[in-house]
Formats: C-alpha cells, sequence, structure tokens
C-alpha cells in the first residue's frame, strides 16, 4: 500500500508543478464520473510516467502537446497549453510546436490548435493581468 501512497503523493505533487496551486484536488467531469480512473491517473500518470526523471517536466510538456496536436485532442489541449505558460514555456514555442506538428497533422489540426492557443492565451492574459501591475 505504502508505494500506491507514493504514487499518489508523487503524482500530486506533479500535477501541482504542471498546473498549478489546487490541480492535486479532485475536480471536473474524471473524478465527478469516474473516481477511481481519476486516482489511477494521479498515481500511474503523474506519479509515475510524469515523475520519472529520465525526461523532465518542461519536455514532458513538449511532447505531450505535440500528440494532442496531431490527436486533435483540443480539450485535453487547453489544459496542457496552461500547463506549458505555468512552467514558463514561452507562447511563441507552442505556437512554433503546433506549426511544426501541422505538417504531421495537418493543417486543419493545426487550425484548431491555434485557435485553442489564442483562446488559453487571451485568457491566461486576463487571469494573470492583476500580477503584472
Amino acid at each position: 500500500m505504502a508505494a500506491k501512497e507514493d504514487g499518489l503523493a508523487r503524482g500530486k505533487a506533479k500535477m501541482v508543478e504542471l498546473f498549478g496551486p489546487g490541480a492535486d484536488e479532485p475536480g471536473g467531469v474524471l473524478f465527478e464520473m469516474a473516481p477511481k480512473l481519476g486516482k489511477i491517473a494521479q498515481e500511474t500518470l503523474f506519479g509515475d510516467v510524469w515523475a520519472d526523471p529520465a525526461l523532465d517536466t518542461r519536455l514532458r510538456s513538449f511532447i505531450t502537446m505535440a500528440a494532442l496536436v496531431v490527436l486533435d485532442r483540443q480539450p485535453e489541449l487547453r489544459i496542457h497549453f496552461r500547463g506549458a505558460l505555468n512552467l514558463g514555456i514561452p507562447r511563441e514555442q507552442i505556437i512554433a510546436l503546433i506549426s511544426h506538428m501541422a505538417f504531421y497533422g495537418g493543417m486543419p489540426v493545426a487550425l484548431n490548435s491555434l485557435k485553442t492557443a489564442k483562446e488559453v492565451f487571451e485568457k491566461w492574459d486576463a487571469a494573470t493581468a492583476k500580477f503584472r501591475k
């Protein structure tokens, strides 16, 4: 049981690192509809996969965004674009990633991802404006 608890603790810590304060709290449709799956994701995806030191968090963020762009997973991209901004990844690099992936996933996928990025950037700016003054 201790190994699972360790994985859960690592997963929660990684989620906070990636997505910011409060990200380790159960919420959203995943925990509402399938709380067991949510806990498994915290323990395994974030506690084992994302916490593996072989790749740092920023690199995993880029890899994840690239996969989500090509797969046209816009709801998940919203979350990971916010995570990338939280990690300090510059917008120019996010846009360059989308542009690069256009040649692997197609132009429609890239345009969808650019629209999503624009929405996330605008919401990020509005939410963080008070901290920049």
